[in-house]
């Protein structure tokens, strides 16, 4: 079967791989994974065996299924929801009766493509047509035909069976004493993974060729590597949902501490450069100038165990400076305490698209943490 889809066109946001959740979010009803035996529920498992196998040296998240991952299974569109799509990295749609006659997966839809964007959109998302008479159906609503038809038209793959148009194709198949993957069903699902494949290796091999964070005061291409000041940013597949915007307030606040300096040095932000995880692989990190922490869910004595494995890491007799960047879940949740083993706490507001915002009342503590970062370069 010929794949429809073509090769990624324009991003649809501007932001790396490693940040997403999920690889995929599964839109569909619950009624029609139902009425033909769970057929969405054993897709989700079979792409997320296939499909990180595909993608050579990235890590691959699995998909999002309601049923399986959690979260409501019918209803409106509210929050939880809107952050699972946004924290997904591209949206496959199941259709059958019940899709067709549900407002709310098409809610799903509508606001996948506002956050996409055309282009992106288009690129990211693939509509899986378990029944042909659903699919034309569901073609056939005003709000397709007002949202995306004309140049605006969605391909669809067809999953059901050539004999029997509303039935979906047998996803197994007896083989022994085992159940095996049917050929139909299972050939259409790779071509559907090496196409999504494509796609996310091109995204995280951006993250590859730009290793830190560009900043806007950073002009001078030309600036040789030991000349740039490092600040390095606790990064993994939890957390990296912040670092981008948490980057740009750190840039910003560096900005206005180097604005009186006549040959302020560039900065460069490492938000992936430090994987707590992978510490003991590293003998030093005597390249950093400053080093930021993250606390969510971690309690005090977890990030003082993790203070004491970076410190001893940090060379030199001038230690590089380090910070706590502590993520609010509310407007009043608030740390323990301003400091953790004599390292700063900075609050950070948190959004549902994954923003971060620090507080007006600690603008100043991050202003001297970068200040000390300064120094340290200057030092060394």
């Amino acid at each position: 079967m010929a794949f429809p889809f073509g090769a990624a066109q324009v991003p649809p946001r501007n932001r790396l791989f490693s940040s997403y959740t999920y690889s995929a979010f599964f839109s569909y009803a619950e009624r029609d994974d139902r009425a033909w035996g769970w057929w969405v529920l054993n897709f989700a498992d079979e792409f997320d065996l296939v499909l990180p196998p595909r993608v050579f040296g990235v890590q691959v998240p699995n998909a999002h299924m309601s049923r399986r991952d959690g979260g409501p299974q019918s209803g409106r569109l509210g929050p939880e929801l809107k952050e699972r799509i946004d924290a997904s990295f591209a949206m496959i749609l199941f259709v059958h009766d019940g899709y067709v006659i549900s407002d709310w997966c098409l809610e799903e839809l509508k606001y996948f493509k506002d956050l996409c964007g055309d282009a992106g959109f288009r690129d990211r998302l693939y509509i899986i047509a378990m029944s042909k008479t659903a699919m034309d159906a569901l073609q056939n609503k005003p709000i397709w035909q007002q949202e995306f038809t004309g140049p605006n038209r969605l391909i669809w793959l067809p999953f059901y069976q050539d004999n029997s148009t509303t039935r979906p194709l047998d996803q197994y198949f007896p083989r022994g004493k085992k159940m095996m993957p049917a050929p139909d069903f299972y050939d259409r699902l790779l071509n559907l993974r090496d196409d999504l494949a494509v796609k996310i290796k091109r995204k995280a091999d951006e993250e590859g060729f730009v290793p830190t964070f560009p900043l806007a005061n950073d002009s001078r291409r030309d600036t040789p590597k030991d000349e740039y000041v490092r600040v390095y940013i606790e990064g993994y597949r939890e957390q990296n949902k912040h670092w981008e915007t948490l980057g740009q307030q750190v840039g910003n606040t560096w900005t206005q501490v180097v604005k009186d300096e006549p040959d302020e040095p560039p900065l460069r932000l490492r938000p992936t450069g430090l994987p707590l995880n992978e510490l003991e692989q590293r003998p030093s990190l005597d390249d950093a100038n400053g080093v930021v922490l993250l606390w969510d869910r971690k309690t005090p004595d977890s990030l003082a165990a993790q203070i004491s494995q970076v410190e001893p890491k940090l060379s030199g007799p001038h230690f590089a400076p380090g910070l706590i960047a502590y993520m609010m879940q509310g407007d009043n949740d608030m740390p323990g305490s301003a400091t953790i083993n004599n390292w700063p706490v900075v609050r950070f507001s948190t959004s549902l698209d994954h923003g971060a915002t620090v507080l007006p009342a600690d603008e100043p503590a991050l202003a001297t943490f970068l200040k000390r970062v300064l120094a340290h370069k200057r030092r060394a």
